[in-house]
C-alpha cells in the first residue's frame, strides 16, 4: 500500500508537518524527511509508512513528554496541549500520556498538592480552586490535594494580606476601606470572614 504525500508544511527551520492524502498527519525534522525521501505529491511506502507511525512518531513524542516536563512539573492538561502544539496526532498524545503515567511523570493531585502548599498563605480557597481547574485539574483531584495540605482558614489568609498591605483599619478612611474590602473580595475571601477580622 502507498501513502500519498499531500504536502510538506515548514513550521521551523528544521521541522516539517507532513500532510497524508485522507487527512494524517506528522512532524519530523529535516534529517528525517531526507531519509524517506519526502516531498510534496510523492508516495510513501507502506514499510516506511509503518517505522514512522510505529517506531519512530512513538519514540519521538515520548521523547518530547519528557522535555516538557524536565523543564517544569505539568498538569495532563497541559501536557496534553504542549504535544498538540508539537503537532503530534491525538493518537501519539495518548501514547506519550500513557507512558509518562506509567512512571508518575505526571500526577494531577501531586502537582495540586504542591500548588497549593506554595501559594496557601496567600490565596483563598476559592482562588486556589479556580487556578487549579483553569490548569486542567479535575474538582475530584482538587479535593484529594487540599486533604494532603494543611492550608490556614480564610481569618489566617486576611491577616497575612493586612500585615502584607500594612492595613490598620483603624486608621483607614472610608475610600482605603473599600478597597481593601475589594481587593480581599476578588481573592476570593467571604464578605463575613473580611469582616469578622477587621470590622
Amino acid at each position: 500500500m502507498m501513502h500519498r504525500i499531500t504536502s510538506l508544511e515548514s513550521v521551523s527551520a528544521t521541522r516539517y508537518l507532513i500532510h497524508l492524502e485522507g487527512g494524517e498527519f506528522f512532524p519530523l525534522n529535516k534529517t528525517e524527511v531526507e531519509h524517506y525521501g519526502i516531498r510534496g505529491g510523492a508516495f510513501l511506502e507502506e514499510e516506511a509508512y509503518c517505522e514512522i507511525m510505529e517506531e519512530l512518531l512513538p519514540k519521538k513524542v515520548c521523547q518530547r513528554a519528557m522535555y516538557f516536563l524536565l523543564k517544569m512539573d505539568r498538569t495532563e492538561f497541559q501536557l496534553r496541549k504542549k504535544l498538540r502544539d508539537s503537532m503530534f496526532p491525538e493518537f501519539l498524545v495518548d501514547y506519550a500520556i500513557d507512558y509518562v503515567k506509567g512512571f508518575h511523570y505526571i500526577d494531577d493531585v501531586r502537582y495540586a498538592a504542591a500548588y497549593i502548599d506554595y501559594r496557601k498563605d496567600s490565596r483563598s480557597r476559592l482562588q486556589l480552586v479556580s487556578e487549579l481547574k483553569s490548569r486542567g485539574v479535575s474538582r475530584e483531584d482538587i479535593e484529594k490535594a487540599f486533604e494532603q495540605v494543611d492550608v490556614p482558614d480564610e481569618e489566617e489568609q486576611i491577616r497575612y494580606w493586612q500585615q502584607k498591605k500594612r492595613y490598620h483599619p483603624e486608621e483607614a478612611d472610608q475610600k482605603t476601606r473599600e478597597k481593601f474590602y475589594q481587593f480581599l473580595m476578588r481573592k476570593g475571601f467571604s464578605l463575613s470572614a473580611i469582616r469578622k477580622v477587621l470590622d
